[in-house]
């Protein structure tokens, strides 16, 4: 089936054979069956990131146990095809696997930096492959990347991934400018000398400096006030910094990626967020799509969270059932990834063995499910309600593709993005 789709293929009928033949040629996609009948699938996958090979590999098999499928994707399968007989689902498959066999070495990431980004970003969707992929691309650049995306999306784990993929020897550091006084503000950023006002008996390395040859993260981006921006603005541009109370320029070394949920266009126009700070900022763009635009990553996330949390809490694996399964992917999620992790963290302490419907929060048991094409209400319903609930399902139709979303719906693109602002 895929020398029909017009790929060269090597075919080897056991797994040792296998990683010997990858590990003595190139070879840019991997298919693994998933009935190897010699060495654990779990060994495979573990050799071929010990070796970092460079090459993706996705696994196919019938019957295959959706706890098995997130166990094998965090071992790093880049897919897991359910129906090896269906074509066109072998054909996608082989098409991401390639995207990934161009990427960045892993051995650049640490076993730390990848434990905590690889795991949220457990995905199936259109949407989040072609942002991985755009992820895979800046990664190791130094560019400045402003992200994107509603509150609970995961911008700081995406920024991890970022820094992780980078190749960059230093640490990574996060500031939420939103949680810090604008007195105090542009001291954590640039530092200040011992001195330089009432309880500053110490000289303070600002985050700039001490992000020296890894990355910063500026979340909430949007709420540094004016006078700190003008000076943001001179520090990236000049990649230098004074502390507060000196006269030495501190040359720096620092990947910048700033983080918001507020439409940064909006207070430009409306004159409190510069202009030239923005454009320095948007060098690279990457928006993060809602949950409720990515249904198809719900059952991989909501079992891996539940993974993760029952070996936190030392609570057996539960079983979810298909029927709590559809409820989950059906209902809207409006605080996103971090809503669905809480949730499964509740239920989890709340329930025995078995995660049921019962077991849900009331809001997320009576979500109707999700199917393809089909809108669901249950009336009474406000118009602006209803107009939110048809905006959700097109973009899940077109993988959250925001420009054919507003073209199936007879719309402009700004005015999706408006009706789509929290």
């Amino acid at each position: 089936m895929v020398r029909g789709l017009g790929y060269k293929t090597l075919t080897e009928n056991s797994a040792r054979s296998a990683l010997r033949r990858v590990h003595s040629r190139a070879v840019n996609a991997i298919a693994l069956s998933a009935e190897l009948a010699d060495i654990h699938m779990d060994t495979v996958l573990a050799s071929l990131r010990k070796a970092n090979v460079s090459a993706g590999a996705f696994i196919y098999g019938q019957d295959l146990d959706v706890e098995e499928a997130v166990r094998w994707m965090k071992a790093g399968a880049v897919d897991i095809v359910l129906d090896p007989h269906n074509e066109q689902s072998i054909k996608e498959a082989v098409e991401r696997t390639f995207s990934f066999s161009s990427r960045p070495a892993a051995k650049a990431e640490t076993e730390e930096e990848a434990d905590k980004s690889d795991e949220t970003f457990l995905y199936r969707s259109r949407v989040m492959d072609t942002i991985m992929t755009k992820v895979r691309r800046v990664a190791p650049l130094k560019t400045t990347v402003l992200i994107t995306g509603e509150s609970g999306t995961g911008k700081d784990v995406l920024a991890r991934k970022i820094h992780a993929l980078s190749g960059r020897k230093g640490s990574y550091f996060a500031v939420n400018c939103a949680a810090i006084p604008e007195t105090l503000l542009e001291g954590e950023l640039f530092g200040h000398e011992r001195g330089a006002f009432t309880g500053a008996d110490r000289l303070r390395e600002g985050r700039f400096e001490a992000a020296r040859g890894g990355t910063l993260l500026l979340d909430e981006i949007g709420e540094i006030p004016p006078a700190t921006q003008v000076k943001l603005l001179r520090a990236i541009e000049e990649e230098q910094v004074t502390r507060l109370g000196g006269n030495r320029p501190i040359t720096t070394d620092v990947r910048l990626l700033a983080a918001t949920n507020a439409d940064l266009q909006s207070r430009v126009e409306e004159g409190s967020f510069r202009q030239d700070l923005y454009f320095r900022l948007k060098v690279v763009e990457i928006e993060l799509p809602p949950l409720r635009s990515r249904r198809q990553d719900i059952p991989l996330l909501a079992m891996s969270f539940l993974r993760e949390l029952s070996d936190k809490h030392g609570f057996p694996m539960p079983q979810l059932t298909r029927e709590a399964l559809e409820k989950l992917i059906g209902y809207g999620w409006p605080g996103n990834v971090r809503q669905l992790r809480n949730m499964m963290e509740s239920v989890l302490i709340t329930s025995g063995s078995r995660i049921d419907v019962e077991d849900l929060p009331p809001e997320v048991a009576g979500a109707a499910s999700a199917d393809a094409g089909t809108l669901r209400l249950d009336l009474p319903v406000t118009a602006a309600e209803a107009e939110e609930r048809l905006i959700a399902k097109t973009l899940e139709l077109v993988d959250g593709n925001r420009t054919r979303a507003a073209e199936l719906l007879g719309i402009g693109r700004r005015t999706l993005q408006r009706k789509l602002k929290p």
